[in-house]
């Protein structure tokens, strides 16, 4: 029956790769054209086969903070605007649909949007003194005005009255999660107590008129992570397990942990027929399960600058088993004081480690792949040429690997185990579970940073004194 039915397979071939069809209906785009397309669109991505390479325009208030791609759209912030650009497909030819958004005038301190939704999040300074820090302005990315599905037009973030804003220099982070707009603020100290540094996370139903929004500081626990359901609006967040990271040898520290993002949640949402908000690409990935990185800094005691960073790598879906395993080993919900799943029940079975080096840049994640660029002279970064690295940790890749052609795909297959190697600063065994494929590329690219989306590779170059002076796009 399945042999027999296009629309079948397609489903199939979908469930396969981890993803998702956007767009389109199926009557416009048949089942079989969608199938041919979803398997040449994998093969380029396993071969590291782009079908077209072209730079982005460099508008002159460029400040060089850059958001995106998602959604097959690019986002640049300058001095008083915000600049987009819609990145063509594969199939499309390269020219580029521009657009720009005043920034009404006022300091801009961070923004995020989502194509899908038509989203865009605007964090600004607020006018004179006020009793809180930001102010978070909710529009439509095609117009700019105040999005007709905005409970409010502006949310007020960050209370002046709980935390400490001027003795720590700390990190700003707004991010879009579906129907919810979080603010995350690192490195806080509280005002009540100013021993406590942590990180003070806000949260909002941006289109729920009753406005579900909670405020909640995570003290720097070290060597420690905790999961929080946020699944009953009328509840804060509750902390749902608590688990540990590796132990260390005893002059070793963590100093820091925190997660990259992972910009996949917009895929969940259909997109209307406005054209700059069309997506460049058939295929999302699923949000059924993802790839999540947390990188980790240790540090000796009695040697500041004897000091490392760590990425690993776990699914989700292992993360949300958690939850069940705490509970059936602890019989309850997590306490303050309370024990933690140790590292040895989850970490070994559930991650996969790498050392981060310094002339190595930040891995960019979307779905379950993962893309870097490589350098070889660390005297010479961020300003070499560079290979860039696709790793790809989706499961069901692995596990068929040997059914494969081989022949036609160029790159290395690197089977998960379960290791007992203790590396150096730390007492036990770290993760090198989790199968992946992994390809570099045969040609070199002038790039500093790399970000992706499902349609292509960003990638960002530099001078040195670190200003931007190029953005190429890699569309596969």
């Amino acid at each position: 029956m399945i042999d027999n039915s296009e629309m079948l397979q397609n489903t199939v071939d979908l469930g396969y790769l981890q993803m998702i069809s956007v767009g389109s209906s199926e009557t416009v785009v048949p089942s079989a054209t969608r199938r041919t397309r979803l398997r040449q669109y994998d093969a380029a991505w396993r071969r590291f086969e782009y079908k077209q390479k072209y730079s982005l325009p460099l508008f002159e208030s460029m400040l060089g903070s850059i958001r995106g791609p998602v959604g097959g759209i690019y986002g640049s912030g300058g001095e008083d605007c915000i600049h987009f650009a819609r990145l063509p497909s594969a199939s499309e030819s390269a020219d580029l649909r521009c657009w720009s958004h005043p920034v009404d005038g006022t300091d801009l301190v961070d923004f995020a949007f989502c194509p899908a939704q038509d989203l865009l999040i605007v964090v600004t300074s607020p006018p004179g003194i006020q009793s809180h820090e930001f102010d978070i302005h909710l529009r439509s990315l095609t117009t700019n005005d105040v999005h007709p599905d905005a409970a409010q037009s502006i949310l007020k973030a960050l209370d002046k009255d709980n935390v400490d804003h001027a003795r720590l220099p700390s990190d700003l982070k707004v991010q879009i999660l579906g129907n919810y707009v979080t603010i995350l603020r690192r490195t806080l100290q509280t005002t009540e107590n100013r021993d406590m540094v942590g990180d003070y996370l806000q949260m909002w139903d941006w289109k729920s008129k009753n406005g579900y929004q909670d405020k909640f500081l995570v003290p720097d626990c070290r060597g420690t992570m905790e999961l929080y359901s946020i699944s009953d609006k009328s509840k804060p967040p509750q902390c749902t397990a608590k688990i540990s990271l590796p132990s260390l040898m005893d002059d070793f520290s963590y100093t820091d942990a925190y997660t990259n993002e992972n910009p996949t949640s917009g895929s969940m949402f259909p997109y209307s027929q406005k054209s700059c908000r069309q997506p460049s690409c058939l295929f999302h990935p699923s949000t059924d399960d993802q790839l999540i990185t947390i990188v980790v800094s240790v540090f000796r005691d009695t040697n500041v600058n004897d000091f490392h960073l760590h990425r690993f790598f776990t699914r989700r879906s292992a993360l949300l088993e958690f939850e069940s395993l705490f509970s059936k080993t602890y019989g309850g919900q997590p306490t303050s004081n309370g024990p933690k799943l140790p590292w040895s029940m989850w970490g070994p079975q559930h991650t996969t480690w790498f050392r981060v080096r310094y002339i190595d840049s930040e891995p960019s994640l979307y779905g379950f792949r993962t893309v870097h660029s490589i350098g070889e002279s660390e005297s010479a970064f961020p300003v070499e040429s560079r290979r860039l690295c696709i790793r790809d940790f989706n499961p069901h890749l692995a596990w068929n690997y040997g059914a494969e052609d081989k022949f036609v795909w160029r790159g290395l297959l690197v089977q998960g185990e379960v290791t007992r190697t203790i590396s150096p600063q730390f007492a036990e065994p770290l993760g090198s579970a989790l199968t992946y494929r992994g390809v570099v590329s045969e040609e070199l690219f002038d790039v500093a940073e790399t970000l992706m989306d499902d349609s292509g590779i960003l990638l960002s170059k530099i001078d040195g004194s670190e200003d931007l002076q190029n953005i190429d796009v890699l569309v596969f």
